[in-house]
């Protein structure tokens, strides 16, 4: 037997050991989609903390929900009540894409239902996520006509205080990079172009993206980015010189790792979703590197 498998659960299993796991959204024949939720210490319920939503990266086919543990781990130590969140793929659940930006909103419609004793703010959630999982972040905040999930208490607001993106996806090519999700979820792949989106009084985003990155080309992001701003939406683009795909991850890059905890940390304490670090933890993101 292959032993692969088990090492990844066991992975994952490790990952998710300080994480309280709840079912967010019930599906059918009793499989429900969990968010993985890191508290910082203290007391939780009436506490006003902010709340990150991590949605893994993707081409809406497959993920890991593990993928930003160490982040929400960080940032759970910096007061932010972190979450990994599950939503629906095409290949465990047969689902398009549109089905998964509707577990987005419904998330971000849980935790706010949820604030007391999560002890969450519902005026600071926070959308995190990483090529499609950004697509999802995004698209909670600007996507207007997408149609609520039937299960969804839709006197809840849905979309996010503020956003950030990892290399994210922000246009479906044709034949390119997860088009077959939409192809076979019979979705037009224009319900992906989140470049087309940009209007006026969007949330804060900050976008993190190597200028070396072949499967989102930095142009597209530079693009939307310029569109954002030109409509005085406050979008900050952090380019990572040379730096591939998947740059911000742990795994692949502590010290790029380290930079973007920081920069994200910058960007949420200026925007005043995220309380400044004290002095005597000022080091704990690690020694941060310029790119």
């Amino acid at each position: 037997m292959n032993a692969e498998p088990r090492n990844v659960i066991d992975r994952d299993a490790e990952l998710l050991a300080s994480a309280e796991s709840v079912v967010f959204k019930q599906l059918e024949q009793e499989v429900g989609l969990k968010a993985h939720v890191f508290f910082p210490d203290g007391e939780r319920r009436g506490a006003k903390r902010p709340a990150l939503l991590f949605f893994f990266g993707s081409g809406f086919d497959a993920g890991r929900v593990t993928q930003f543990a160490p982040q929400a781990m960080y940032f759970a130590s910096r007061g932010a009540v972190s979450i990994l969140i599950e939503y629906r793929t095409s290949q465990q659940h047969g689902a398009s894409p549109i089905a998964a930006m509707q577990d987005a909103r419904s998330a971000i419609r849980w935790v706010r239902f949820y604030a007391e004793p999560l002890g969450v703010d519902p005026s600071r959630v926070i959308a995190a996520g990483a090529l499609a999982g950004g697509t999802l972040a995004a698209a909670a905040a600007m996507k207007s006509d997408l149609p609520d999930d039937e299960t969804d208490p839709t006197d809840i607001d849905g979309r996010p205080d503020a956003t950030v993106l990892f290399s994210p996806l922000l246009s479906i090519g044709k034949k390119g990079f997860a088009s077959e999700a939409f192809e076979r979820g019979g979705v037009a792949l224009k319900e992906g172009a989140i470049i087309d989106l940009v209007a006026k009084g969007l949330p804060p985003m900050l976008i993190l993206h190597g200028t070396g990155d072949r499967i989102t080309p930095i142009d597209t992001v530079e693009k939307f980015a310029h569109r954002m701003r030109k409509k005085k939406n406050n979008c900050l683009l952090i380019p990572f010189e040379g730096r591939q795909h998947s740059f911000y991850n742990l795994n692949v890059d502590p010290i790029t790792y380290d930079a973007c905890n920081a920069e994200i940390d910058e960007f949420l304490v200026g925007t005043g979703f995220l309380d400044p670090a004290p002095e005597d933890s000022a080091g704990d993101v690690g020694e941060v590197h310029e790119m």
